[in-house]
């Protein structure tokens, strides 16, 4: 991927060790494969990381399912009922599914993302409201929704972020770095050097909730940051 930057950057992101460089204009393919070539023993170390990673079955949202919310692992527990949907935190370990009876995999699997997609909306104004102040931006406009290949990603130009659903199943400082990640873009579109020192300043520990987040169990679909 050749961008506007000045140095050449190398990612290896989860869930299948996918390796990206990003190059400035001026460098030719034949630096850049050199570039890779000497960085190859660290790809294949990255790699081996992801390969070895915990991983979700594929979920049929029946009952003694193991869920995550916020960074917990829950049990689901699947109520038949004769009345509208809803789902409901028990105790510390439980979370029930209200169905009606005979819903398909799909239905179960609707109720449980809204009632995702709704604890999350409920999470970002006020993380969102407390970073503007801080790093000095202002977000018009944020949305989820289902992303395949990153965590978060902005508009730059409308000043709006998107945020990946899944987050809704981490721990909350891991949605707070990724908010503050595509809020930095807001004043550094590109990952460099000036971006790094923003992330520095403002979040000291990003790089361990960054790590956090790539180290945690991956749901049985396929995407990254």
């Amino acid at each position: 991927m050749r961008k506007d930057i000045k140095n050449l950057h190398l990612g290896v992101y989860p869930p299948n060790g996918r390796v990206r460089i990003a190059t400035p204009l001026k460098i030719d393919d034949e630096a850049v494969r050199l570039f890779a070539i000497s960085k190859m023993a660290w790809i294949k170390k990255q790699k081996l990381k992801f390969e070895t990673q915990e991983r979700q079955s594929e979920r049929r949202f029946v009952s003694g399912e193991s869920h995550y919310y916020r960074g917990k692992r829950y049990l689901l527990n699947v109520i038949y009922h004769n009345a509208p949907p809803r789902v409901e935190i028990r105790k510390i370990n439980c979370i029930d599914l209200y169905v009606r009876e005979g819903s398909t995999d799909e239905k179960r699997e609707k109720v449980l993302t809204e009632w995702y997609r709704k604890q999350l909306k409920d999470q970002i104004p006020a993380l969102i409201d407390k970073w503007q102040k801080i790093i000095g931006v202002e977000v018009c406009d944020w949305g989820i929704k289902r992303m395949k290949t990153k965590w978060g990603t902005c508009t730059i130009a409308d000043c709006r972020i998107w945020l990946n659903l899944e987050l809704a199943k981490k721990p909350e400082h891991c949605l707070e770095y990724i908010i503050v990640h595509e809020m930095v873009h807001l004043i550094e579109r590109n990952h460099n050097d000036c971006f790094v020192a923003y992330m520095d300043k403002f979040m000291p520990h990003w790089h361990f909730y960054k790590e956090e987040l790539n180290r945690s169990i991956l749901s049985h679909e396929i995407w990254s940051y």
